[in-house]
C-alpha cells in the first residue's frame, strides 16, 4: 500500500508566456568599469603592520589600531558607551583568548616590537 505523493517531486507549474515575453523585451544595460575605489581595510591592515615592523607603533598601539578598524562599522550603530564595550570585549579577547592569542604572537612574530 503506498501514499500517494510521497517520494515524488512536487509538481511543476505551467510556465506563463506573457512573462517570457516580458523577458525578451526587457532592454539591458551595458557594463562599464567605474573610477577606481579609495584604499580597503586591507590596506590599512598592512600599513598597521608595516608601522609596527618600524617601530613607528607598540603592540599595544596595533592592536588598539585593529580593533578601532573591527568596529568602524558599528561607530553610527552604537551608543559610545555600547561601543566602549564592544572594544574592550574584543581587546579582552586579544589578550586572553588562547587561539588569538597565538594568533598575535604569529602575526607580529619576529618583529621588534616597542613595548608601550
Amino acid at each position: 500500500m503506498s501514499i500517494d505523493g510521497i517520494g515524488k517531486p512536487p509538481p511543476v507549474p505551467p510556465a506563463d508566456p506573457s512573462s517570457a515575453a516580458g523577458v525578451q523585451g526587457r532592454k539591458t544595460e551595458s557594463f562599464a568599469i567605474g573610477e577606481p575605489v579609495a584604499p580597503t581595510a586591507s590596506s590599512s591592515v598592512s600599513a598597521g603592520l608595516e608601522a609596527l615592523r618600524r617601530g613607528e607603533l607598540s603592540l599595544d598601539q596595533y592592536l588598539s589600531q585593529r580593533v578601532d578598524l573591527a568596529v568602524g562599522h558599528l561607530t553610527s550603530k552604537l551608543a559610545p558607551a555600547e561601543l566602549d564595550f564592544v572594544k574592550q570585549s574584543l581587546r579582552d579577547q586579544l589578550e586572553t583568548d588562547p587561539v588569538l592569542v597565538e594568533l598575535v604572537q604569529r602575526t607580529t612574530a619576529g618583529l621588534s616590537v616597542k613595548s608601550g
